[in-house]
């Protein structure tokens, strides 16, 4: 019933995001973000046909946010430069856009979380979302009957319910340790909910795609973005809560 080797490598991503947010270094988490940038760009690249995008402009709003303290802003900004580009260019299309905007501008707001919050901040980010999507995948396998979305047909609704419950349960109870309960519970609350848009948008882009997964790098996950695709849509939600 249970996927194993998904369950083992989950626990396995869980145990390293917890040794990196002990050790709390500025370098390492640049470089682990650096590397989580750069892969999951190439998966969105592949993921929207886009193969001569350059990450090159993302780097340079990237460093350039990092000195003003303004990444997000900066990541948008890169963007629309990007999308005025190709209209000046009076392109076919604007789909070579896309890897700018997902999961460029999401990343840029979980860095943003990271650098005016803290380690703490992404900590319990990971802990609502992981929670959510353990919630979902156990109480579905469990108890799911009624389909919840025809984007993700595995999905259930009680499933996604079962998973915003655990989310806001730990996450709440996590929270605390910094933050006021009401501001814990309802962030978590909120934060499960656009975890579950993440994790839809995902999907969507995948079935587009026609590919069952957006890589192959992380046994029974898949890519780093079909790991961290909710994290990157929920991170805009605590940016807006913290």
């Amino acid at each position: 019933m249970f996927d194993t080797k998904r369950i083992v490598w989950g626990v396995g991503i869980v145990l390293a995001v917890i040794i990196i947010a002990l050790i709390d270094k500025f370098f390492i988490n640049l470089i682990v973000f650096a590397g989580l940038f750069y892969l999951a760009f190439e998966e969105a690249k592949k993921l929207f046909g886009i193969a001569n995008a350059s990450i090159i402009p993302l780097v340079l709003a990237f460093l350039v946010g990092i000195l003003i303290e303004k990444p997000l802003l900066c990541g948008i900004l890169m963007f629309i430069l990007v999308l005025g580009f190709l209209v000046y260019k009076k392109a076919e299309n604007l789909n070579f856009a896309l890897p700018y905007l997902y999961p460029s501008l999401p990343l840029f707001a979980l860095w943003e979380l990271y650098f005016k919050n803290g380690m703490f901040a992404v900590f319990w980010l990971i802990v609502i979302v992981a929670s959510c999507d353990s919630g979902a995948y156990f109480a579905g396998k469990l108890i799911g009957k009624t389909p919840f979305s025809p984007t993700s047909p595995n999905k259930t609704l009680e499933g996604v319910i079962g998973g915003v419950i655990l989310a806001v349960f730990l996450g709440t109870l996590v929270g605390i340790f910094m933050y006021d309960f009401w501001l814990c519970f309802f962030c978590s609350l909120v934060v499960a909910i656009f975890a579950v848009i993440g994790d839809l948008l995902e999907s969507y882009f995948k079935r587009k795609a026609g590919v069952k997964d957006s890589g192959n790098l992380i046994p029974g996950h898949g890519g780093i973005l079909d790991r961290i695709d909710a994290v990157l849509i929920a991170s805009f939600a605590m940016v807006a809560f913290l």
